[in-house]
C-alpha cells in the first residue's frame, strides 16, 4: 500500500490539509520514496506541468536570487554609511579648528558644500543671547520666529521636507525662493538652544521619511562646538 495513502482516503475522510500536515511533519518523505516523484506534477503559472523536483529547483533559484539582491542592497547601504561616517568625521575635524562663532559658520558652510554638496546653510540661536557681527544669528525667544524655533527644538526629530512657506524666508532670506527642500535640526548643548537648517535646490533631497541618524550626529557636534564658544565669550 502506498504509505502516503491510508485506507480512509478511499472513503474520502482524509483531507488535503491532513496530507499537507503529514508532509510538513515528514520533510524527508520523498527522499525515501523517490519513485513517487516520477509521476507527480505541479501546475506551473504558464499552464504547463512540471515535475515536483523541477518546480522546487525553480523556487529555490527564485529565493536565492531574492536573497542575493537583498545582500547586494545591504552591502551598498553599508558602503554608503561608511562614506557618510567619513564625511561627518572630516566635517567634525573642520569644526574643531574654529576659534569663534564666525569661524564655525564659515567652516560649516564650506564643509557641508565640500563633503555633502549642500546648497544653503543657516544657524539661528535662541539662548544664550549674545552680540554678533553675523546678522540674524540670534533670535528673540518670544518672537513668532523664536516660538517656531522652540517648537523645532523640543520636537523628537528633525523637520525634513518641503519648505514651510511661513518660515523659509526667516531661515534663508533672499535665497528662500531657491530652496525646494530643507532639513531643520535642533541644537541643544549645555544651555545653548538653537536650530540648524540645510536647504537644497532639489525637491527630493530632504523628505519626511528619510533617516535622521547622521543629521542628529552632525547637530550634536555643531551644538557642542557652538556652546563652548558662546558660553566662553566675554
Amino acid at each position: 500500500m502506498n504509505p502516503l495513502i491510508s485506507p480512509q482516503l478511499d472513503n474520502g475522510s482524509l483531507s488535503p490539509e491532513e496530507v499537507e500536515a503529514y508532509l510538513q511533519d515528514h520533510p524527508a518523505f520523498f527522499k525515501d520514496h523517490l519513485s513517487l516523484l516520477e509521476g507527480m506534477t505541479v501546475p506551473h503559472p504558464s499552464g504547463e506541468a512540471v515535475s515536483l523536483v523541477a518546480r522546487q529547483l525553480g523556487l529555490l533559484r527564485e529565493k536565492n536570487h531574492r536573497l542575493l539582491k537583498q545582500l547586494d542592497e545591504l552591502v551598498q547601504i553599508a558602503r554608503d554609511n561608511d562614506v557618510l561616517y567619513q564625511r561627518i568625521h572630516q566635517l567634525t575635524l573642520t569644526l574643531l579648528e574654529a576659534k569663534s562663532v564666525e569661524d564655525v559658520l564659515a567652516s560649516l558652510d564650506w564643509g557641508l558644500h565640500e563633503y555633502f554638496q549642500t546648497d544653503f546653510v543657516v544657524i539661528r540661536i535662541l539662548e544664550p543671547q549674545r552680540e554678533s557681527a553675523v546678522s540674524n544669528l540670534f533670535v528673540v525667544p518670544d518672537s513668532p520666529s523664536g516660538i517656531w524655533c522652540d517648537g523645532v527644538i523640543v520636537g523628537d526629530k528633525p523637520l525634513c521636507g518641503k519648505p514651510d512657506a511661513e518660515h523659509v524666508g526667516f531661515l534663508f532670506g533672499e535665497d528662500a525662493e531657491l530652496v525646494q527642500s530643507y532639513a531643520v535640526i535642533a541644537l541643544r548643548h549645555a544651555g545653548m538652544r538653537g536650530i540648524f537648517g540645510i536647504g537644497s535646490r532639489e525637491a527630493q533631497r530632504f523628505h519626511a521619511d528619510m533617516g535622521s541618524v547622521f543629521l542628529r550626529q552632525m547637530s550634536e557636534v555643531l551644538a557642542a562646538k557652538l556652546s563652548t564658544l558662546i558660553n566662553d565669550a566675554p
